[in-house]
């Protein structure tokens, strides 16, 4: 759209026709937070503005838990003991852990320098709990004399049972856990798990025996929960070109080509590492015909083999709505405009993102070509036509740069160059001086006509006409 336009009106009629772009914006990151997509997706987390910096940054919370049963590889016997005593006990016991790791926290993702990545992890966000249980099997071997007579008996004592003997541990803790991790510490006293009647057990086979088998256990456990990296990932399952973070105050990027949205899979990976020694405390006496034998009392000590498993979450996708400018024009030629007239072009600022466009428009020739708004919010989905006004003071070529600067993360400074031509010289009105016309500006209303002259009010009225037609184009919504 092209006219010749008399003074400042439709430049005037442009900037009433819409409000200015608040600086202060309050509740801001809540608001944008409406213009989200709507329609149901694949992701498990919406980003969201950042409360610091709304328009420039966006917020993803994360959360992930693990629960996991885990054998730790003590599954194992004690041989007869003690070794060449008349009474023995072999007492077997299989160790296991039931273990759970939740953590949040959050994928934040900020431009212009597309795009940055962090992963805070979130106050008191993590909590590790391990229940660690055994059960305990028990053999008995009898091979006294009695009266000359060889007394042998070996067997289960089928009365100790299959405990559920738990060691529980919990810890809160800030996420993410990174080195030296979060360690759980647990003592039990000891506890008697078993008191058994040999007289009952084994009297039928060998008549007069009396005796006793007693088991007492207790444990010390050492669970260690670290997180080594926040593992990032594009859709196809790539790392990101940043890597992943691997330390509490690290950062990571991702290549950024356009669009309105970018979709990151992210997950903590980490290990458990469990420690501890498991104390077997056995009584074994029995007498017979007069005769007692017995075993020493002693702290059979099985320390828990090095066992370390690795614990890597389920991924978590994250969806971070963007800004995305477009413009239909990147050069305008004003052609031949006269001293004291002026021309004006609209330019189509689009935003095809998903999230609010912030944009400032300045121009390196603010004399020569006028701009109707310095600065622009820009709904997702809609475009604004903006009006840039020629107005030479002066015969001769003029040329520029307007720079559209806005928070479009792969386009932060976009450019057109502008240019025309000033043709003829302002005529000066009976007593050799200029009219001063909007603010300043020395020229008069096209076809000389001053200010007040029927011809000046045809062009007030043609260009305030162009103004409210340009004003009703300047904010659609894009069709869907």
């Amino acid at each position: 759209m092209r006219s010749l336009l008399s003074g400042g009106a439709a430049l005037a009629a442009f900037r009433s026709a819409r409000p200015r772009r608040r600086h202060a914006l309050p509740c801001v990151a809540a608001a944008l937070a409406l213009f989200a997509p709507a329609v149901a997706s694949a992701y498990d987390s919406l980003a969201v503005p950042c409360a610091d910096d709304p328009l420039q940054c966006a917020r993803g919370p994360l959360t992930f838990q693990r629960k996991v049963a885990i054998p730790l590889e003590l599954d194992f016997d004690t041989g007869w003991v003690p070794p060449g005593s008349p009474l023995q006990v072999s007492l077997g016991a299989a160790v296991y852990a039931d273990t759970q790791v939740s953590l949040s926290g959050a994928l934040e993702a900020s431009w212009p320098e597309a795009l940055a990545l962090k992963a805070p992890g979130a106050p008191d966000g993590g909590a590790f709990s391990c229940d660690v249980g055994l059960d305990v099997s028990a053999q008995g071997r009898i091979s006294i004399s009695v009266l000359g007579q060889d007394v042998d008996w070996t067997g289960d004592i089928p009365y100790v049972p299959q405990i559920d003997f738990q060691v529980h541990a919990r810890e809160q803790f800030d996420a993410w856990g990174w080195e030296p991790g979060i360690t759980l510490e647990s003592s039990t006293a000891l506890q008697r798990v078993a008191s058994v009647s040999l007289g009952d057990l084994i009297g039928g086979s060998i008549p007069g025996i009396d005796g006793s088998f007693e088991l007492d256990i207790a444990m010390d456990v050492a669970a260690r929960y670290t997180t080594h990296r926040v593992a990032i990932e594009t859709l196809d399952q790539a790392t990101v070109s940043g890597g992943d973070i691997t330390l509490e105050s690290g950062a990571s990027s991702v290549d950024y080509l356009g669009g309105p949205s970018v979709e990151l899979n992210v997950r903590p990976e980490g290990s458990v590492r469990y420690d501890g020694t498991l104390h077997l405390v056995p009584a074994f006496g029995v007498s017979l015909l007069g005769r007692s034998w017995s075993i020493p009392l002693a702290d059979i000590q099985l320390a828990f083999p090095h066992t370390e498993h690795e614990w890597v979450f389920e991924s978590e996708r994250v969806h971070v709505p963007l800004p995305d400018l477009a413009l239909d024009k990147q050069e305008i030629d004003f052609g031949a405009v006269g001293v004291g007239q002026a021309n004006v072009e609209l330019v189509r600022l689009s935003n095809t993102g998903e999230a609010l466009l912030d944009a400032v428009v300045t121009t390196d020739d603010p004399e020569s070509f006028e701009l109707a708004d310095a600065a622009l919010g820009i709904d997702p989905e809609t475009e604004v036509d903006f009006a840039i006004r020629f107005a030479p003071k002066a015969s001769g070529e003029f040329a520029a740069t307007v720079l559209v600067e806005s928070n479009d993360p792969d386009g932060p400074v976009q450019r057109i160059a502008v240019r025309g031509i000033g043709v003829g010289d302002p005529e000066a009105p009976p007593g050799g001086e200029l009219a001063e016309e909007d603010g300043g500006c020395a020229c008069r209303a096209a076809g000389g006509a001053p200010r007040g002259s029927a011809g000046g009010r045809a062009w007030a009225v043609a260009g305030l006409s162009l103004a409210a037609l340009a004003g009703g184009l300047r904010r659609r919504r894009r069709a869907a």
